[in-house]
């Protein structure tokens, strides 16, 4: 299962599980529909397109967009985030009982340090297998890991 699950709280957990070798599709994947993890310094998350936005309301077509650390952020289509948006932060990666590999980044987020979340927000969940039919919230979007 590929996912991506931030309740915005104290604690967080970027989460991703990829296959072994990116395929033909997920090297075609629109920049502002991905969800990525190389490192703790390193990665791209899924938020709210438009500013002040709840989780919740923005699990709609549209109402999502990747935003990524400097150091992983590779298109103008793309949001940046401070390279302060983590702190004690824990990145882990390994292989999931199915064999596949995953990555993952856990610690506090600063939502104040960025204008798409409000920081009373019960959270949500963003999830590259869930959605309608399987296909993803947001439509179509890949964690590659």
């Amino acid at each position: 299962m590929q996912f991506l699950s931030v309740a915005f709280v104290a604690l967080s957990s970027l989460f991703c599980v990829y296959g072994l070798a990116p395929s033909a599709i997920e090297a075609r994947q629109a920049p502002d529909n991905i969800v990525l993890i190389n490192s703790a310094n390193s990665f791209c998350l899924i938020l709210p397109r438009d500013p002040h936005t709840n989780i919740g309301d923005s699990e709609r077509p549209g109402g999502e967009k990747t935003y990524c650390s400097t150091s992983a952020r590779k298109s103008s289509q793309q949001g940046p985030l401070p390279d302060q948006f983590w702190r004690q932060v824990a990145y882990k990666t390994g292989k999931g009982k199915n064999g596949k590999g995953y990555a993952q980044l856990t610690g506090c987020i600063r939502p104040g340090l960025v204008d798409r979340l409000n920081a009373n927000d019960a959270g949500g969940q963003y999830d590259s297998d869930g959605g309608t039919n399987g296909k993803g919230n947001p439509v179509g979007s890949k964690c590659i890991g």
